[in-house]
């Protein structure tokens, strides 16, 4: 799923790298998109593939061994 995530903002962030300004700013735009994006989709991973499974009618299996309680 980060693989995923990272081949389609890695080309947003180039984008927003070329826009005009200094080049600190054009940076600092660039990670800020790619880390706090990655970010949401590393901690919203678990809920978006238990919701998947479950739109396809598929078994979701139980993560007790990791601590964390199927929902």
């Amino acid at each position: 799923m980060l693989a995923r995530h990272l081949a389609l903002m890695v080309p947003v962030c180039v984008l927003l790298g070329l826009l005009p300004a200094a080049w600190g700013i054009r940076v600092a735009v660039g990670l800020l998109a790619l880390l706090s994006s990655t970010f949401v989709v590393m901690v919203n991973s678990n809920d978006v593939r238990r919701a998947r499974l479950r739109q396809h009618g598929l078994p979701i299996p139980d993560d007790s061994e990791r601590g964390r309680p199927p929902r």
